[in-house]
């Protein structure tokens, strides 16, 4: 069944696993402005969208971290899933509410090794998934190179590198993405490499070879346009044959 695995209860464990950390955007904010409001509507959230959602997709919430969660999956593909589907479903559920009292979710996915325990897991790993949520757009996912690797070909999706960052408490930098869930967003999230070379070279080109008209003008002595008289701007009169009306022949007698 769904989010049924026997992995999850070994305790003390390493296992490859991958995590899943999301929380709510300005969760502080909007507690103060609407506290009970707010606190119902994200346990609405957990119930009707986040557990089912992880679940349906083979995942188990470890932990709920106040406003956020911490979830694990086996596979990274699952869990790139699972996030888009949360993400569109909370936006979904969004319209029903005025916009300044929006719960917004970042998610970050990482794939690398974790320490299982019973109610939690730990590790770099988890750090890792920490570090790229945080740095995730308001009802964004951001992924790290190694769940991008496992996911490029394998799902409906655009992705858009956002280059090696270097994380807090994170020795070496991590190569980041965001997912884009419509793949025709890519082109307008980040211009076509291969685009951006073509035109620079057209107009190197261009310029090249207006550059070297002028010297080339300049070594032969090409006329250059002479600027119009007032005289050859007036026209000319009509001549005869333009004015004068013709007068037809007379027939000639049979």
């Amino acid at each position: 069944m769904a989010g049924e695995s026997s992995s999850y209860v070994t305790t003390g464990a390493r296992r490859l696993a991958a995590i899943m950390s999301a929380d709510i955007v300005g969760f502080s904010r909007l507690m103060g402005k609407d506290e009970e409001g707010t606190h119902e509507r994200m346990k609405r959230y957990r119930r009707d969208i986040l557990e089912p959602t992880v679940s349906e997709h083979y995942g188990k919430i470890f932990k709920h971290t106040g406003d956020g969660f911490l979830a694990i999956f086996d596979s990274p593909l699952e869990a790139v899933r699972c996030a888009v589907v949360i993400q569109q479903t909370v936006a979904a559920r969004n319209t029903a509410v005025a916009k300044d009292r929006w719960l917004q979710y970042r998610i970050g996915i990482n794939h690398g090794d974790v320490i299982v325990e019973p109610d939690d897991i730990y590790g770099d790993g988890v750090n890792i998934a920490a570090r790229l949520q945080t740095a995730a757009e308001p009802g964004g996912v951001n992924i790290s190179g190694g769940v991008y690797e496992q996911v490029k070909n394998k799902l409906v999706c655009g992705y858009q590198s956002l280059g090696d960052e270097k994380l807090k408490n994170i020795t070496d930098p991590v190569r980041m993405y965001k997912v884009l869930p419509d793949p025709a967003a890519m082109e307008r999230a980040q211009p076509a490499k291969g685009l951006l070379r073509t035109g620079a070279a057209v107009a190197v080109a261009i310029i090249a070879a207006f550059s070297a008209g002028l010297w080339f003008s300049g070594r032969v002595g090409f006329e250059r346009p002479v600027a119009p008289t007032a005289s050859s701007l007036v026209p000319s009169a009509p001549t005869a044959l333009a004015t004068a009306p013709s007068t037809p022949e007379p027939a000639s007698p049979v």
